[in-house]
């Protein structure tokens, strides 16, 4: 019998690449209030449950090995609902951290954070996991968003040296793949410049270091963590700290850098038919980045190396000419 795993959260952009990766391995439960979209009906389970239910999520939790976590509000949401933001994020994160501890049949859990937790302004040095946390070292509209994910990692490393479960976290870059969310950069740049639009980076942002992933490495190192769990082979120890894992591409690149990668590559890729030009928005913001403040950071991915086996991953430009590259095939296709 394959072990289950559930996925909280699992109808979101993360949580369905991860349930589709795993279809082999595991038994995939999906715990969600919104549907599930995709493929994926008939293959994982899917219920319709509330994070901030704690009897339900105990009771959806019953028959699992493992848990993901993926549920998040995320911004612009947890600016314009905050208590939603607190109750889903944080007393939510309480609940399936209590509900596993009390299962003697689940042998841990998995948070999806984020590498928003170390900050983005003033970054210099190696990032480590021991980096640190720096909530207010963001734009103000993703203060929040910080905030919560910094209680998230908190609430669950403190229930990872209560416990003698493993409470692990693998800390994100922004994700990169097809089916990524609608608003984040990447998707606007590459629709806009596929519509032959302009591209559009912010003035105040555009020097700005991001720190990003591909979502099928993203897969990869969440199954490699899931079964070194199911299998012990995580250490227990009192530290819990070494239950987090960097997984981010070492080598930050800027939102400008990001716009010129789109714009060459639809240049490249349709033989010139589209040729976008990038128009910067000033927005009267004042900017926190300066030009080359990129070159004074890189990601420490050791621990994902050695623990999750992640050898390479996708660079930020591989990821965007893979996802033109399949815009444009499927625009082919409808178009024959």
């Amino acid at each position: 019998m394959k072990p289950k795993i559930a996925i909280i959260g699992g109808a979101g952009y993360i949580g369905r690449s991860l349930a589709t990766h795993f279809l082999e391995d595991f038994q995939v439960k999906i715990l969600d209030i919104k549907p599930l979209l995709g493929n994926l009906e008939g293959l994982a389970t899917h219920v319709y449950s509330d994070i901030r239910n704690l009897p339900e999520i105990t009771k959806e939790l019953d028959d699992i090995d493992l848990v993901i976590h993926t549920a998040i509000i995320q911004i612009p949401l947890i600016n314009e609902n905050k208590f939603l933001g607190y109750e889903v994020n944080i007393t939510g994160t309480q609940n399936v951290c209590r509900a596993i501890r009390e299962n003697p049949n689940i042998k841990g859990m998995i948070l999806a954070g984020t590498w928003h937790t170390v900050g983005e302004i003033g970054l210099k040095g190696k990032i480590d996991e021991a980096f640190g946390f720096r909530p207010d070292k963001v734009e103000d509209r993703a203060r929040l968003y910080a905030l919560s994910k910094i209680t998230q990692e908190s609430i669950i490393r403190f229930y990872d040296e209560m416990s003698n479960k493993i409470y692990g976290i693998i800390r994100m870059g922004t994700v990169l793949g097809e089916g990524m969310p609608e608003k984040t950069a990447a998707n606007i740049f590459i629709e806009r410049g596929l519509r032959g639009e302009a591209i559009t980076p912010y003035k105040h942002s555009m020097h700005r270091p991001m720190l990003y992933i591909n979502i099928d490495d993203i897969c990869r190192a969440f199954k490699a963590y899931a079964k070194k769990i199911l299998n012990d082979e995580i250490e227990k120890n009192d530290n819990s700290l070494t239950h987090i894992v960097n997984v981010c591409y070492p080598e930050p690149i800027t939102i400008l850098e990001l716009a010129e990668i789109v714009k060459e590559t639809i240049i490249e890729y349709t033989s010139g038919k589209l040729r976008p030009k990038i128009e910067i928005v000033d927005k009267g913001i004042p900017s926190f980045f300066v030009k080359n403040e990129k070159s004074q950071i890189k990601v420490d991915i050791t621990r994902a190396k050695n623990l999750l086996k992640l050898d390479k991953l996708k660079s930020p430009e591989e990821s965007i000419r893979e996802i033109i590259r399949k815009r444009l095939y499927a625009q082919s296709c409808l178009k024959n």
